[in-house]
């Protein structure tokens, strides 16, 4: 039960490139959570391309099972290597989290901390506070398709269980925050798919009459968010355009290091029922340099911990973050010279 007093069990899963870089810094966060007298432990499982150059296994099923029905939350790092150019070890780990454990909900906030960080004109970063929804286990992510020797087919679905379940969770958090929702959609080409998106969103509109919602094309939206993204709250989207507005918005917090990100399945099929990760990837060039930011995975882990409601916890880890970057502490993608462990000690030195 969310937000119940049992103990919670987290899978951590570092990956590939430099996930296990960035999770060794969010790990003592759990320490310090449990230190606090929140009762949780963690499991480090192996599964990314090291273990799969060396075993043949991606994710086997007995893992799968264990995590479904064993652990509340996975704390993910990220997925991708060279040395398997067809990504597939990466597909057959997290998009079957994502789709197998039915977390169809995908929270990208951008809430920049630093004006200098910002890099649009006369826009304060304390004037961005933006939550993007974006639909995770369908659209032309779902994997289907096929490829011919002069004609390739990637499949986009839409379903309407997993439509409404996505802009339900986004009009409800529009509502408890008080802001407006903006559908990114492409229904004027994309008749089939994006018309039963908005079909949805129109018959939603009906019950969240206090809710104030419009519809955007997705390319008129990340013109309207170039231009000023202050009068957005919420942005709903399905997998791809998701995947969009919210990469371009992770360039107002100072780039794709800094951006968290939450996976939930509000129907609660599994134990196991929400994903955090940072939205960057597995950056193979900076694995082993000491050069990633760790913010975005200790972000993550926050949001992690306000999905479990250890509201407290959460906020303390914010506001530790918070206080690091306005101080300065800064990795070389944000201009300065510190390494992924002196940024991680750095962003965890408010921990109370």
């Amino acid at each position: 039960m969310i937000g119940g007093m049992e103990a919670k069990r987290i899978a951590v899963i570092p990956g590939d490139g430099v996930g296990p870089e960035v999770v060794a810094e969010a790990l003592p966060i759990l320490a310090w959570a449990r230190s606090r007298g929140r009762e949780l432990d963690w499991e480090r499982l192996p599964f990314g391309a090291d273990h799969f150059l060396a075993t043949g296994e991606t994710l086997p099923d007995e893992a799968f099972r264990s995590i479904r029905d064993g652990a509340d939350g996975v704390l993910f790092g990220a997925v991708g290597d060279p040395r398997i150019p067809d990504g597939r070890h990466a597909e057959e780990i997290l998009l079957r989290l994502r789709q197998d454990l039915q977390l169809g909900v995908n929270l990208r906030p951008c809430r920049p901390m630093l004006d200098a960080l910002l890099p649009l004109r006369d826009v304060r970063a304390g004037e961005v506070d933006i939550d993007v929804y974006r639909e995770n286990t369908e659209g032309p992510y779902c994997l289907q398709g096929q490829r011919e020797p002069d004609r390739a087919v990637d499949l986009a679905i839409h379903s309407r269980a997993a439509v409404t379940r996505l802009l339900r969770a986004a009009f409800d958090g529009a509502r408890a925050r008080g802001t407006g929702l903006c559908l990114a959609h492409k229904a004027n080409v994309l008749r089939h798919g994006h018309g039963l998106w908005m079909e949805i969103y129109r018959a939603l509109q009906q019950e969240y009459e206090d809710v104030p919602a419009r519809a955007l094309h997705a390319d008129a939206l990340l013109c309207a968010l170039v231009q000023d993204p202050r009068p957005f709250g919420v942005i709903a989207a399905d997998n791809l355009f998701g995947d969009l507005v919210s990469d371009l918005l992770a360039a107002f917090q100072g780039g794709m290091g800094m951006a968290p990100s939450l996976s939930w399945a509000p129907h609660r099929p599994y134990r196991c029922g929400a994903l955090a990760e940072p939205v960057h990837g597995s950056a193979p060039d900076l694995a082993g340099s000491g050069r990633a930011n760790p913010t975005g995975v200790i972000l993550s882990l926050g949001m992690l911990f306000r999905h479990f409601g250890w509201t407290t916890e959460a906020e303390v880890v914010e506001g530790s973050v918070a206080s690091a970057i306005r101080a300065g502490a800064a990795t070389t993608d944000l201009g300065g010279s510190l390494g992924t462990r002196t940024m991680g000690e750095a962003l965890r030195a408010g921990l109370l």
